[in-house]
């Protein structure tokens, strides 16, 4: 059974067999009886907005629409949308929607695009009859991602009951038990959240929890220097300065490239700069999606490739800089910074890269480690969130990564350590 299953996730993994997912899910809720071009051009479609071939996608879906098949509307869409063209982009997915009404990409971009434009109860009503029609999972994190304040948690609450009337007693699959979980957090109801936590860990001891099997898109280290090239044209285009931090700068220095088990990209600007400022120059680049802002110092996007990158501001204080997420404070002493060599460029490194990356991971940051936790083991870090830190330990046990029995060990004594009963 270990071997049929461990031959499974190889196949889910390879190259043939995510892109066929990736157009299954493009084309499910889709009406068209396609053939082998409308596949093929499709495939190719998929293949130039992952380039950020804007061109070429508009020439593939004006093809795709020309043959009758609406769905060359969503793709443009998505180039417009890409292009910062949110109202042509709007129009686009009303074309195809109301051929495809229960098209969950096409209606969660539209929502994102009412968002933007600050028609936030019109984006929940078409999340919310997505729902009714739609099984997709990943609707509740959009819904999730809307929550501001205690009463848009209590109506997200109220709807989640209604779905999954038993989750007091019986596991949900992991995916679900995020999506509840940001909503609570976003809406203010830290103990809501952690309790929520708790629960699923007791009832996943007796009951086995299910977990989604989507697989995040391939890494590779052309994927990853193309995107960190791509953020460096459009912030040196607006002359915003930023530097290589954390487990991309241990990466850079001690292996000469992206950790193999780093798959986010870490970098700096300083505090001059706003999160808003910085969506508004990746919103019109063409290649990168911003992702809902969860904490005031740290804005995440992701390349149109796959890969992520995590931009937090950097605060300096005279004896101390320092930069933060929503559980967690980092602090390093004063530095300067300097050109370094990296990936076929060149990025700004603090200048005494020694003493930065000895405060972030200790005077052995040279040897590898296998379980090294950014929450656990950063001799700088100061908790700011009790709850935060509790919840990011019931998660990581319960993620569907599987911790190591070593790994797992020590997210319980941690646990122990902050009082829970597990």
């Amino acid at each position: 059974m270990k071997s049929l299953k461990k031959l499974a996730n190889s196949c889910k993994k390879s190259d043939l067999v995510q892109t066929w997912l990736h157009i299954r899910r493009n084309t499910a809720g889709t009406k068209e009886k396609r053939g082998l071009k409308q596949y093929y051009l499709i495939h190719q479609a998929i293949q130039a907005i992952s380039e950020a071939n804007h061109p070429r996608i508009e020439d593939l879906s004006m093809k795709l629409i020309e043959g009758g098949d609406s769905i060359g509307y969503f793709y443009y869409a998505q180039s417009l949308a890409l292009q910062n063209k949110i109202v042509d982009a709007a129009k686009q997915l009303n074309i195809f929607l109301k051929n495809n009404p229960y098209h969950a990409d096409a209606t969660y971009l539209l929502a994102d695009i009412e968002v933007r434009q600050n028609n936030k109860q019109h984006a929940l009503n078409l999340l919310e009859h997505l729902l009714q029609h739609n099984a997709r999972r990943k609707t509740w994190q959009h819904i999730s991602n809307l929550v501001e304040n205690s009463e848009d948690f209590l109506r997200y609450l109220q709807l989640f009951n209604k779905f999954y009337p038993n989750h007091t007693n019986k596991p949900l699959r992991y995916d679900l038990i995020c999506h509840l979980s940001n909503a609570a957090l976003r809406g203010g109801q830290q103990d809501f959240a952690l309790n929520l936590w708790r629960e699923q860990y007791q009832l996943a001891q007796s009951q086995k929890l299910k977990h989604n099997l989507a697989t995040p898109p391939k890494y590779t280290d052309e994927k990853a220097a193309k995107a960190l090239s791509d953020l460096k044209r459009y912030l040196d285009k607006a002359q915003i300065p930023f530097f290589l931090i954390s487990g991309t700068l241990l990466g850079c220095i001690r292996e000469n490239k992206l950790l193999g088990h780093d798959k986010d990209i870490d970098i700096g600007v300083w505090e001059d700069q706003t999160l808003e400022n910085l969506q508004d120059i990746f919103r019109k680049s063409g290649c990168f999606y911003t992702l809902p802002i969860y904490s005031p110092d740290i804005l995440v996007i992701r390349h149109v490739n796959g890969i992520t990158i995590d931009i937090f501001i950097h605060y300096r204080e005279q004896n101390s800089y320092w930069h933060a997420g929503k559980k967690t404070k980092w602090h390093s002493s004063p530095f300067e910074l300097i050109q370094h060599p990296f990936l076929e460029n060149h990025y700004l490194i603090p200048k005494n890269y020694d003493l930065y990356l000895t405060e972030n991971y200790g005077s052995d940051w040279r040897i590898p480690r296998i379980n090294f936790d950014s929450a656990l083991d950063t001799p700088n870090i100061e908790i700011l969130s009790k709850e935060e830190f509790i919840i990011y330990l019931y998660k990581q046990l319960l993620s569907p990564k599987r911790v190591n029995p070593e790994m797992a060990r020590r997210l319980k004594d941690n646990l122990i350590q902050q009082k829970e009963v597990i």
